[in-house]
C-alpha cells in the first residue's frame, strides 16, 4: 500500500524542509504540498507559496516524489501551471506528481480567476504531452509523463478526473462522521470506475476530515486503512506531522511505526 504525506507549508522554511526529509528517510512514496493564496485556516498567519517551496524541495532531496495537493486551476493561468510542473519536474529529476483542484478556500476564490475546471484539465493536460496551448508559442516541451492526481467531488468534476487523471484523490468533506464519510467515498469511487478506473487516494489524518482517532494506535490506523481499501481506496495520504493535528507527541512516533510497516 502507498503511504504519502501533506505537509501544510504554515511554518518555517528550516522546519518545513526537515519535515521533508525525514518523510524521505521514512520511505513515503510522495511528499505532497498544500497550495493556497493564504492560510485557509487562519488567512493573517505565516504560509508559504506551494510553487515557490516544492522546487527549493527538489534540489534539496534526492528520492521522494513531490508535488502540490493540489495545484489550485483558481489561482494559476494553465499554461503557467504547466510551466511551473514542468520546471519542478526538471529540477527534481522527474519526481514530480502534479496534483490538480478546482480549490475552495475563500481568499482563492476571491483572488483567482474564474476558469472552468475541466478547461484547466485540459489544458494542463495538452501541454504535458507537449502540444501547443499559447497560440504563436511552441509547445512546452516536457521531458516525459509526467502523472496527473486531479480531487474532485462532484459529478462532472469526477468525470474529468477519470477522464484525464492518473489518479483520483478525494478528503471525502468536513466535519463527516466515518459511516457518512466512507458511503460518500464510495458512491464517488463508483463514479469515476464507471466511466474510467484510475488509482484512488484518500487524503486523511486531520480531526476535520477524519472523525477516526487513527492515531491512537497502529493499529487503529490499520483499521482505518483497511476499511477504505475494501472500499476501494488504493492509496493513502495523511497530514504530517500528526502531532500538529492531534496535539498528541504519540501520533508521531505511531505514523512513523505504521509506515515502516507498509
Amino acid at each position: 500500500m502507498s503511504v504519502h504525506a501533506l505537509l501544510i507549508p504554515n511554518v518555517t522554511w528550516p522546519e518545513l524542509l526537515a519535515h521533508a526529509r525525514r518523510l524521505e528517510e521514512l520511505g513515503v512514496t510522495t511528499v505532497w504540498v498544500d497550495d493556497h493564496l493564504l492560510n485557509p485556516a487562519h488567512p493573517g498567519r505565516s504560509w508559504l507559496g506551494a510553487w515557490s517551496v516544492l522546487p527549493a524541495l527538489a534540489a534539496a532531496t534526492s528520492r521522494i516524489r513531490l508535488g502540490p495537493l493540489v495545484a489550485n486551476g483558481v489561482l494559476h493561468p494553465p499554461a503557467v501551471l504547466a510551466r511551473h510542473a514542468l520546471s519542478v519536474d526538471h529540477i527534481s529529476g522527474g519526481r514530480l506528481e502534479l496534483g490538480l483542484g478546482s480549490g475552495y478556500a475563500k481568499a482563492d476564490l476571491a483572488a483567482g480567476q474564474a476558469t472552468e475546471f475541466d478547461t484547466v484539465v485540459s489544458t494542463v493536460d495538452k501541454a504535458l504531452r507537449g502540444e501547443p496551448v499559447v497560440d504563436g508559442f511552441p509547445p512546452l516541451a516536457p521531458a516525459g509523463r509526467i502523472p496527473l492526481t486531479i480531487a474532485a467531488h462532484g459529478r462532472r468534476a469526477l468525470e474529468t478526473a477519470a477522464r484525464y487523471g492518473d489518479r483520483w484523490v478525494s478528503y471525502g468533506g468536513f466535519g463527516l462522521d466515518e459511516p457518512t464519510h466512507l458511503a460518500r467515498t464510495r458512491r464517488r469511487i463508483a463514479v469515476v470506475d464507471e466511466i474510467r478506473p484510475v488509482r484512488k487516494m484518500l487524503l486523511a489524518g486531520s480531526p476535520a476530515v477524519t472523525a477516526a482517532p487513527i492515531w491512537s494506535s497502529v493499529q487503529a490506523a490499520t483499521d482505518f486503512t483497511g476499511r477504505y481499501r475494501e472500499a476501494g481506496i488504493d492509496e493513502f495520504t495523511f497530514y504530517y506531522p500528526p502531532s500538529a493535528m492531534w496535539s498528541s507527541p504519540k501520533a508521531d512516533e505511531v505514523f512513523e511505526d505504521f509506515v515502516s510497516r507498509q
